[in-house]
């Protein structure tokens, strides 16, 4: 039930509504609910037999293996059933409660000692050095001495203790949820879900559910209820007595029940308080008995760890006391009664009033109590003396008007009885035994021509029997002096508005009704009083604590937007014109000025309404603005005045002559003070002119209120009271030109002070507008250079001078903290006067001079231990960072500063940016200062350090986040957050980039100390939400610097090291208060994440846990969000799950994995110590969640599915889990099946939940494609016969264009640049900082954006038709289009699995083909924007590229492969690129994956030809032979004309990689069928290029062109020579263009004069033998004998190379066999052959024999020798001598053989002896 109490009263409870609103309505936890205060009644024999049934084997089945058995579990709930008297059933829940918080209870239970080594090691580390303000200390110390673990945690003893402190745990929270429940129930103007489940709870009750005495009044059973606490006080718990833990366990039962009590009494406070009628007598008795037999608790003795509870017991005692009595309904009740003639005869129901009996009773009760007196019963007692003494009022006046009425009588000669006979109008019930009549409060009243009633008032008897009492005095005025002079009533009900009612009638949400209902019943009483108590300044005091609650300035704008509540008090007291107005307000007006301050305290208090801003302020104003009277003492001097009226004796005086307020200074003032850090001297100037003071005319009527000397007098005048008060400030100035004219001297500090604190607050109030006006009134009267403003910062800085003389002054530093409040309400108002004045100010540091809050933290407050002022300037640090950033573009645009109080919004336009970085960073250097030193200061008020820290570190998130979440310029300065760079640096330079600085890590650690030790309160939920906001502001800091080191790329840092260290601290977090989970788990995430960046081995997130809480961690994360069901923890835990399992955590990957540890994974799992659930793997959670996937919301579904694929994909061990998971394949198969039919989906909506879907869609892409390699690798081959069937989404949707809608986007862009000039959309951009959600805030960052946007009236617009509009569904689009993005690269992984299995599986081959042909088709018709489609572009090629490969290597024919050819080319040639445009552009990577594709498309042709067709059959078709042509012309010719000109021009952007691809696609082309009756045209294309012109003039530049002294490009070049030579035609141009001349001149060429081996000079062996003895060949092939003269004198020339190769394998010991060499002779052995069959041929080839000489060098049968010896007779001995020289041949020698050559053992060998084979055949 803490759950559910902390749920209902949290911030979330419209977030977890469903769940909780299920869980209230519950019929058994409705019934708990009724009675709250009996929520466990005894056992009976019907509780045992639903315990048996629930606990039978039928509903929970014995199992010997599991970790807690059943009979435990019974043997445990029947234990505690036993002992705590409750039902069986209700102990079985307790047990289950305990089992599943175990893990957390183990966390809380202390450190082992591990973890205390570890926190020692930071502790010793971490002792505050200089700083700031103190000496050093440690802050770990206590918590690790105090919190050792306990190693019997699992014992029977400590497990029942357990069970027990739950049980009162659960005691408390259930009434705590009645109570709010019963309060929500009762509340008429909050329509909520819980409003209508308290209805229905108070409805249960009041039919008498759950009741033994149905009827009874609820308030009676709470008092009952009560009655059974404080019996069991007495007698005590009972449990352990005989134990060491006895006398523990027995101050945990008196404070639980001390909490009971005080719970049960605001039960029965809100019934009360909700009744419209008078509470009935048995009511009112029972609860008074009760409170005088103990004395109304005010006697209460509690042992020191209670005292705590004293306070809220005792207030809710007296509060209880005093609702009970309806004085307002009372007190009409006696007025009423006058016209009744007698009470009725005593009865229980009864309103109290109307019982005589209980009248005397409860008199005595209350003489009793005031007799002591008892505190607590005052406030009652004051209220009852004020019935009693209304009661006599009723009776005196009753009596004075019956002798009134006799006398007359008398005089008029009327007897008596025919007075009775005639006038009473009826005779008395008694004698004509008429029923009682109608009573008053049940029927209208008498006909008031009836005058009976007057004879006797009914209360005559019982005020007779009171006054009666044995006392020396008035037993009234008794009551009203005990209360009043004894107790100090007034100073009780201030101490209960300001000490209790505003911390305890407080829910956690912040509501506070309870408090104020409170409240409303203090000032009832005082309402009451005010008849019979004149003016004085305790009740003003009391007034002004009951109005405000002691509810500070920031407490008030901290609440301001909070919902107002029907009891709002300011609105109640404006609205009484009857007592609280005519009483209070209008006599504090009346003595205004000459008492300033209870009439400034009461418009201060007032104009804090929150019913209605824009009325209650405007109310106050009224009051002000103009004011009719003023009131004062006359200057000692001033005569000018007289009496009228005399004969009247009224004091009516006229003035006869104008009378000034403000009189000229006298000429001594001094003219400057001394700065006492420097002794220099420091000029105060005022320029005021005295003229421009408020003067009264003459002929102003007056009244003498004090005949003093000089007398006080009240002048019938209007005036402005804003322009009077800023006039009155001025005198508090030294250099101020004017006085007081009535007192000669300046203003009080006091009254300043008190002035100040008025217009703050009003100013808050107020309306911007209404603000602005205020302002310009209150400057009205000062001179011209002067505004109000100006005024109050030369206060300020007074009082800050002032301070350096007397430091401590504690009504200077009230002063001072009224000047910070002033100056924070005007930052959101005139930001632009604020920003340049603090730059002038001494407040803080600048340029070397200041730095006043620094000298006043250290000298005053420090010593006092009161931070008031530091507070505020906190505050005012953070408005000044949200006014930077909220008006940074405001800023930026054109425009000039407003004028003195414009209408217009003012956005500090005027102010430098400058000014504001200066201010900034002395704040925050400041800020820093403060936080380093603040964990050993020591503070009166713990809400002040709690605050202090909090915002501190709130507000350096914020920066960072401001500075480094949005765009993604690396000079933060140059963001559009500028401003706040100086603190932003500083900030990362002191918590991130000092290696070995521990101070500001210190305070950090001692709030995660603190949060170990968060209170488990169910009453001071003030302090409970400040301390746990103070730990979730550490947790955020702490989050976010170390976000900002892994976007920054920084080395780690110290303090990652140190929350590293730390982890023990920040685990047992995450157990002490569930509003700190969700930040600790993005805390490690973060932590993971980072430190997982790096190349090095990671630290162990979790490595300074001991074994057991690392697994106690472990568990309790594994109960995610339950039981509330908030998405966003449960997310963020999957998400933590998988930073871990992807960031190389190996001990907590293997936990996450298998549910144990690496340790009990490799051996026999230890038995659990501490004997907490056992963890179910969180894979296995993850893969049984899926099967729910349909019906799971989008995000959390994204959530589970990363966390899956990232752990199958970093341990590909855990795949063996997912294969044996019965139906997780099938469901997440099923999921994107229907995805297919989706409108959203497959319509590209865009919706929320369209980019989700496809996210999904590719998480299960990645999945199947895991799956169906795992079942490859481990021979299962249904894997891909499930998955096949299930992929039509993918193939008919992953690759298609992204849904980008341009005109959105460009219209977006158009008008934002037009709007704001000088930002743009990038501006708001999110980086890397954190993990951004598919939505509404994607992309660009719509919260920061509408803060610093707003202002613009286009930024909303009209119906939602804005620019804020317009970025939400650019946002959802640009969702829409990153998960595109994603499924396409997922798809491209699940098709490579699928491709894999392509041999044989026709059907799949269409489909590979299908998905190629979508991505050239996709590319060809992308519309997308450069960035986005370059990248999308880039991945789609890459896709196509890999699975034609793949449809390559198995050489499909199928038609659909045959076709991707004239798709690829329509794809080439629509995206308009060539090498030279994607060389100059940078997108050449795109292009050459289209060529690649190409390549492969046209190697589909390459069919041979089928046996029985003709050659004419075998053809390409037409349409194939014209694409091969325009590919040889556009892509080959003109691709390589580009190329070699981009070597040349662009070395750096070329690549041999594209004319390598280039010569292959000429090589492809080349080979197609029937391409050679084309040979002609390609002759014709590549002479119009002149393509072999430029091969030969690259080979030339060849040698300059070597990459690394490598020259490959002459390799490329004559390979490509080569190719052209393949064609005759061509071979005869190159021929006839002396292309062997012009290689020869090349430079490169000189090497072969020498001779160059394959071993020493690989490429130019290879430029030899594969590009020049090629080259030979082809000419020789193609032109034949005519040729011949020249290529032998070419080759003639080289003959040093020709004799090397036909000596190359001659036997010898140091000879090394290479395939390039055997190639290399098999080629001369060919050239060799081919011209000695010229030569043969003789003159019929055309060429005398003579004319073809001999290759010079070459020995032919030498060479064939050789090679007869090494492929025949030395196979074992070639075998040895064998040397790779590429990698391809490395991988030839380790490649088996394909058994062309017997006796082969390797490829390498086979062709080696196969090329060797040729020598010998040719050379013959």
């Amino acid at each position: 039930m803490g759950f559910t109490s902390r749920g209902v009263s949290s911030s979330d409870a419209r977030r977890q509504q469903h769940v909780l609103e299920r869980f209230l309505s519950d019929p058994t936890v409705r019934a708990l609910l009724v009675r709250p205060f009996n929520a466990f009644p005894p056992p009976t024999p019907q509780t045992k037999a639903a315990f048996e049934t629930r606990t039978a084997a039928i509903n929970v089945a014995p199992n010997s293996q599991a970790a807690h058995r059943i009979d435990d579990v019974k043997d445990d709930a029947l234990w505690l059933s036993r002992e705590a008297n409750i039902d069986e059933v209700s102990a079985l829940r307790i047990v289950l409660l305990e089992l599943q918080s175990r893990p957390f209870e183990q966390l809380l239970a202390g450190f082992s000692d591990e973890e205390v080594v570890s926190l020692q090691d930071v502790d010793g580390g971490l002792a505050l050095g200089s700083s700031l303000f103190l000496p050093q200390s440690s802050v770990l110390s206590p918590l690790i001495r105090n919190q050792k673990a306990d190693p019997s945690f699992a014992s029977a003893r400590l497990r029942r203790l357990r069970f027990l402190k739950l049980y009162l745990s659960e005691r408390k929270y259930i009434l705590k949820v009645g109570e709010r429940l019963l309060k929500d129930g009762l509340s008429a103007d909050h329509p909520s879900w819980t409003r209508q489940i308290g209805k229905t709870v108070i409805s249960a009750r009041d039919s008498g559910i759950g009741s033994s005495t149905k009827g009874k009044p609820f308030a009676e059973e709470c008092f009952e209820a009560l009655q059974s606490r404080v019996d069991g006080l007495e007698k005590g718990s009972g449990w352990f007595n005989d134990d060491d833990e006895g006398p523990d366990v027995e101050a945990e039962w008196g404070k639980s029940l001390i909490v009971e009590m005080i719970h049960i009494l605001q039960l029965a406070f809100l019934d009360v308080d909700s009744a419209d009628t008078i509470t009935r007598t048995s009511t009112l008795l029972i609860y008074l008995r009760f409170m005088r037999k103990y004395a109304f608790f005010d006697k209460l003795d509690l042992p020191e760890s209670q005292e705590h509870l004293v306070l809220p017991l005792k207030s809710m005692v007296a509060i209880t006391s005093l609702s009970l009595l309806k004085l307002p309904l009372v007190l009409d009740q006696i007025v009423d009664s006058v016209e009744q003639r007698r009470l009725p005869p005593p009865s229980s129901e009864l309103p109290y009033i109307a019982d005589s009996t209980a009248i005397v009773e409860i008199n005595a009760i209350f003489t009793e109590a005031a007799g002591s007196p008892l505190i607590t019963a005052s406030p009652a007692v004051f209220a009852w003396c004020l019935i009693l003494q209304a009661v006599r009022e009723v009776v005196l006046a009753t009596r004075e008007a019956k002798e009134l009425r006799q006398s007359q009588r008398a005089v008029d000669g009327i007897p008596e009885a025919e007075s009775s006979e005639t006038e009473g109008g009826e005779s008395s019930a008694t004698e004509s035994g008429a029923s009682w009549r109608p009573k008053p409060w049940e029927s209208g009243r008498r006909s008031a021509g009836s005058d009976s009633s007057l004879d006797s008032s009914i209360y005559d008897e019982v005020l007779d029997e009171i006054m009666s009492a044995s006392l020396d005095e008035d037993p009234i005025g008794f009551l009203a002096k005990s209360a009043v002079n004894g107790s100090r009533v007034f100073e009780i009900i201030e101490t209960l508005a300001i000490e209790f009612c505003k911390h305890f009638g407080v829910s956690s949400d912040g509501d506070n009704e309870p408090g104020l209902r409170m409240r409303l019943v203090l000032l009832d009483v005082l309402r009451a009083s005010l008849d019979r108590v004149e003016y004085q300044p305790a009740v003003v005091t009391a007034v002004l604590a009951v109005l405000g609650g002691g509810e500070r300035y920031w407490e008030y704008v901290s609440c301001s937007n909070s919902r107002a509540s029907r009891s709002d008090l300011a609105s109640v007291f404006l609205r009484d014109n009857v007592l609280l107005c005519p009483k209070l307000l209008d006599i504090a007006y009346a003595r205004f000025p000459y008492e300033p301050l209870p009439f400034l305290r009461l418009v201060r208090a007032l104009a804090a309404s929150r019913e209605h801003r824009e009325t209650a302020a405007p109310q106050v104003m009224a009051l002000l603005e103009p004011m009719i009277s003023f009131t004062q003492v006359l200057p000692a001097d001033f005569r000018q005045f007289m009496t009228t009226q005399e004969e009247e004796n009224v004091n009516q005086v006229v003035l006869t002559s104008d009378l000034r307020l403000f009189a000229a200074r006298e000429s001594n003032r001094p003219l400057f003070l001394q700065d006492p850090e420097n002794g220099s001297a420091v000029a105060v100037v005022d320029d005021t002119d005295v003229s421009d003071g408020v003067t009264i005319p003459a002929g102003t009527q007056g009244r003498v209120l004090l005949e003093s000397n000089p007398p006080v007098v009240q002048w019938e005048y209007r005036y402005s009271a804003l322009k009077y008060l800023s006039n009155l400030l001025q005198t508090a100035l030294p250099n101020s030109e004017i006085v007081d004219s009535a007192t000669g001297l300046p203003t009080d500090r006091e009254a300043i002070s008190e002035i100040i604190g008025a217009m703050t607050t009003l100013l808050t109030s107020s309306t911007r507008e209404a603000a602005q006006r205020m302002l310009a009134e209150a400057s009205d009267g000062l001179h011209r250079i002067r505004d109000i403003i100006t005024i109050v910062f030369d206060v300020f800085e007074m009082e800050l001078l002032q301070e350096s003389f007397q430091p401590g002054d504690n009504v200077s530093t009230d002063l001072l903290v009224n000047c910070i409040q002033f100056i924070y309400s005007l930052i959101p108002l005139l930001p632009g006067k604020v920003w340049p004045l603090l730059a002038r100010s001494s407040l803080l540091e600048l340029d070397g001079r200041g730095g006043k809050l620094a000298a006043i933290i250290a000298s005053t407050e420090i010593v006092t231990g009161h931070f008031d002022f530091l507070l505020g300037c906190i505050r005012v640090f953070g408005a000044l960072v949200a006014d930077a950033m909220k008006n940074a573009v405001a800023r930026k645009a054109a425009g000039k500063a407003a004028g003195r109080f414009a209408d217009s919004e003012d956005h500090g336009t005027g102010v430098p940016e400058k000014v504001m970085k200066k201010v900034l960073r002395s704040f925050g250097r400041t800020m820093v200062d403060v936080l380093e030193s603040s964990p050993n200061w020591r503070f009166a008020v713990l809400d002040e350090r709690l605050e202090l820290e909090t915002r501190i570190m709130s507000i350096f998130a914020e920066v960072l986040r401001y500075c480094y979440s949005i765009d993604d310029s690396p000079d933060v300065g140059r963001k559009v957050t500028g401003a706040l760079a100086p603190v932003a640096t500083y900030l990362v330079e002191v918590f991130i980039r000092s290696s070995d600085t521990n101070l500001p890590v210190l305070p950090i650690l001692r709030v995660f100390n603190e949060g170990v030790r968060t209170p488990d309160t169910t009453l001071f939920f003030l302090t409970l939400r400040a301390w746990t906001g103070q730990v979730q502001a550490a947790l955020r800091l702490c989050t976010t610097l170390v976000r900002v080191r892994y976007l920054l790329a920084l080395t780690t840092s110290h303090l990652e090291g140190q929350l590293l260290k730390a982890a023990p601290l920040i685990a047992r977090i995450y157990a002490a208060h569930e509003s700190y989970r969700i930040h600790v788990v993005e805390l490690f995430e973060a932590m993971a994440t980072s430190a997982g960046s790096g190349d090095e081995q990671p630290p162990p997130l979790l490595g300074h846990l001991g074994a057991e809480s690392a697994k106690a961690f472990l568990i309790a994360l594994s109960q995610f969000d339950k039981p509330l069901d908030d998405e966003q923890l449960e997310k963020g835990i999957w998400n933590l799950l998988s930073a871990i399992v992807s960031n190389r955590q190996q001990w907590l990957a293997v936990f996450v994995l298998t549910g144990n540890t690496p340790k009990d994974s490799l051996g026999k799992k230890a038995k659990d110590s501490s004997g907490s659930t056992p963890s179910k793997p969180f894979l296995k959670t993850a893969l049984d969640a899926m099967s729910d996937i349909q019906r799971m919301p989008p995000r959390r579904a994204l959530a589970i599915l990363e966390f899956i694929v990232l752990a199958e994909d970093h341990w590909p061990w855990a795949m063996s889990d997912l294969r044996q998971h019965p139906n997780f394949i099938r469901v997440v198969s099923d999921y994107v099946e229907n995805l297919s039919g989706d409108e959203d989906v497959g319509g590209l909506r865009n919706t929320v939940e369209t980019p989700c879907k496809i996210r999904a869609a590719s998480f299960i892409a990645e999945i199947l494609a895991m799956y169906i390699h795992h079942g490859r690798l481990v021979g299962d081959g249904s894997s891909l016969k499930k998955v096949l069937p299930k992929i039509s989404y993918f193939t008919s949707k992953a690759v298609m264009s992204p849904g980008y809608n341009t005109s959105l986007h460009a219209n977006l862009r158009r008008n934002f640049e037009q709007r704001f000039p000088g930002c743009t959309l990038s501006n708001f951009k999110h980086t890397r900082f954190q993990r951004r959600e598919f939505g509404e805030d994607y992309f660009y960052d719509v919260e920061l954006a509408g803060t610093m946007l707003g202002f613009d009236r286009s930024w909303k617009g009209v119906s939602d038709s804005g620019l804020a509009g317009e970025l939400e569904r650019a946002n959802i689009n640009l969702s829409v289009v990153e998960s595109q993005v994603f499924l396409l690269q997922s798809w491209k992984f699940l098709a490579v699995e699928l491709s894999c299995s392509l041999a044989g599986e026709a059907s799949l081959q269409r489909s590979m083909a299908k998905v190629v042909k979508d991505c050239l088709r996709a590319n060809a018709a992308s519309n997308l924007p450069e960035a986005i489609f370059a990248k999308l572009v880039q991945v789609r090629g890459e896709f196509a590229f890999v699975l034609i490969q793949k449809l390559a290597d198995v050489q499909s024919r199928e038609p659909e492969v045959k076709a991707l050819l004239q798709t690829t080319w329509t794809s080439i040639r629509s995206s308009g690129s060539n090498f030279e445009l994607a060389l100059a552009t940078g997108d050449v990577g795109y292009y050459r994956s289209l060529l690649k594709v190409l390549f492969l498309a046209l190697r589909a042709h390459l069919d041979p030809p089928v046996s029985g067709k003709t050659s004419s059959e075998a053809e390409a078709p037409a349409e194939t032979l014209e694409t091969v042509l325009a590919i040889l012309d556009l892509i080959v010719a003109r691709g390589f004309l580009d190329l070699a000109a981009a070597v040349h021009e662009r070395p750096a952007e070329s690549s041999p990689e594209d004319i390598a691809l280039v010569t292959a696609i000429l090589q492809t082309c080349l080979k197609v069928p029937g391409v050679e009756v084309q040979h002609d045209q390609i002759a014709s294309r590549f002479a119009d290029h002149g393509t072999g012109r430029v091969a030969t003039t690259l080979f030339s530049w060849a040698d300059r062109l070597a990459i690394d002294g490598d020259p490959v490009y002459g390799e490329l070049a004559v390979l490509m020579l080569v190719e052209l030579s393949s064609v005759p035609r061509l071979a005869e141009q190159l021929a006839v263009d002396g292309v062997l001349s012009q290689l020869g001149s090349a430079r490169l060429m000189a090497a072969f004069q020498r001779g160059v081996s394959p071993l020493t000079a690989p490429r130019l062996h290879s430029i030899w033998t594969r590009g020049i003895v090629a080259l030979a060949l082809n000419l020789l092939s193609a032109i034949g004998p005519a040729i011949a003269p020249e290529v032998v004198a070419f080759l003639n020339v080289y003959s040093a190379q020709l004799a090397l190769a036909s000596s190359a394998f001659a036997n010898g010991p140091q000879v090394r066999l290479t395939l390039p060499a055997a190639a290399e002779a098999h080629s001369l052995a060919l050239v060799s052959r081919i011209l000695g069959g010229f030569r043969a041929a003789g003159a019929a080839s055309g060429v005398l024999p003579t004319a073809i000489a001999s290759l010079a060098g070459w020995d032919g049968a030498a060479a064939r020798e050789d090679a007869e010896y090494w492929a025949q007779s030395a196979r074992a001995s070639l075998r040895a001598r064998l040397v790779p020289t590429t990698e391809a041949e490395r991988e030839m020698l380790a490649a088996k053989p394909l058994g062309r050559v017997p006796g082969a053992e390797n490829r390498l060998e086979e062709r080696v002896v196969a090329e060797l084979g040729g020598v010998v055949a040719l050379a013959s």
